[in-house]
């Protein structure tokens, strides 16, 4: 038995194999008739499957406040991401939240933003090309020269604790070509990075300047009227302010630019000679003495409404007030002693600067935004309110009073100017 079903089994296959291979043929005409009779250029449709655009993701935040610049009751916003691995590569949003009381209390309101031109809270400004200049909003490699300016698209904000979330989806277009940019797909998580940028606006750009104090050191007294130069000067990360012919007495003294706020620069030399060095510094006099200030950081005012830049006008020693006086100090360079002064110390300083420049950031920055915003409902970029700028007191901190240096002024002597080098 196991034979003749071995015989049957080996007779039956070769027939199963013929007519399974004939099968097939007979199937492989059919569809090919089938598809001749639909498509008579054996045509096939392939669609490729969409695939979702890779998401871009940066690990480093920083936001510039700029308060409500455009009048909007807004604040105004610029908005940085990149790695820091790469600062060259990245996007800047410029956009508008809710105006906080304060810079202190600035955030980034939570919410989807979208584009529009209004300043409204929740929106954001597309990106525009002038004169081969990029506004507003878009991405940049400048390592590569490659701009693209967003033109559509929300991006969202979200905030647990002090750690933001930001996912955006935009289209834009390359700055140059104008080709269209589908699928700008962004996110960032982390903690960012604030600036209060608001005094900036009509801060100081170079300007000629006139001033007015109250000689109270010297006899005979210096001018209580003078003019000059101010001009701001940068060099890598610093900032500072060059101002020319201090008291008549052709001496420029330094503002430096500390986060923002103007102080007077005390710690370099500004005019010497054989026997002394100078150094601007301020301090008060009483009771026939001068007592100069430790090297601490003594803030300036400048209001961008009246350009007028004003130094402190009073110190409080031990909780007595004082009159404020400042000029530029002489020290004998083999013992380090305050003994003279190369100008005379001053009272009630007034600067009024006169602009003959607008080169700089702060300039560029206003007039681009203004220009990008015509015809629409935001105003021009307007200067603080003189009432925001208020006189500086100086407090001595009590812990560096053993610095503090004092001179009888019976034994101050003008340095006379020819001796100056």
């Amino acid at each position: 038995m196991k034979s003749i079903f071995n015989n049957l089994k080996n007779g039956i296959a070769p027939i199963k194999k013929k007519t399974s291979k004939r099968f097939r043929y007979l199937m492989l005409w059919i569809l090919a008739v089938m598809m001749v009779s639909c498509n008579d250029f054996l045509e096939v449709d392939i669609t490729p499957e969409e695939t979702a655009p890779t998401t871009v993701t940066y690990n480093t935040a920083e936001c510039e406040y700029w308060g409500n610049l455009y009048e909007t009751g807004t604040a105004n916003f610029d908005l940085w991401l990149f790695n820091s691995s790469d600062s060259d590569v990245g996007i800047r949003i410029e956009g508008f939240c809710a105006l906080p009381s304060s810079f202190a209390n600035f955030r980034l309101d939570a919410g989807t933003y979208t584009l529009a031109n209004t300043g409204a809270v929740r929106t954001f400004l597309a990106g525009r090309v002038e004169d081969a200049t990029i506004y507003s909003t878009y991405l940049f490699d400048r390592n590569n020269s490659v701009w693209t300016i967003i033109t559509g698209g929300t991006f969202t904000v979200s905030l647990t604790g002090n750690t933001y979330t930001i996912t955006a989806n935009f289209t834009g277009e390359d700055s140059d070509s104008g080709v269209e940019v589908k699928d700008i797909s962004i996110s960032f998580t982390g903690t960012v990075k604030f600036t209060n940028k608001s005094e900036e606006y009509g801060g100081i750009v170079e300007s000629a300047y006139t001033a007015t104090a109250t000689p109270r050191l010297l006899s005979p007294p210096g001018d209580n009227k003078w003019a000059g130069m101010i001009e701001p000067v940068e060099s890598g990360n610093d900032k500072w302010y060059e101002i020319t012919n201090w008291g008549n007495d052709d001496i420029t003294v330094y503002l430096d630019d500390e986060d923002g706020e103007l102080v007077i620069d005390n710690y370099t030399i500004v005019a010497y000679n054989d026997t002394y060095d100078g150094y601007f510094r301020i301090g008060y006099i009483e009771g026939g003495y001068m007592t100069l200030l430790p090297l601490e950081n003594h803030v300036v005012k400048y209001n961008p409404s009246t350009g007028i830049l004003e130094f402190p006008n009073t110190v409080t020693d031990d909780g007595k007030q004082y009159e404020a006086v400042v000029g530029v100090a002489a020290y004998n360079r083999a013992t380090g002693q305050l003994e003279s002064a190369f100008t005379d110390f001053y009272a009630n300083v007034k600067l009024q600067l006169t602009p003959v420049s607008t080169i700089g950031s702060t300039a560029q920055r206003s007039t681009s935004v203004a220009d990008a915003l015509k015809n629409t409902s935001i105003t021009q970029r307007k200067s603080k309110s003189a009432t925001d700028i208020k006189p500086t007191n100086i407090v001595v901190d009590e812990s560096l009073k053993s610095k503090m240096q004092k001179i009888p002024l019976k034994n101050l002597k003008a340095i006379d100017g020819a001796q100056l080098k």
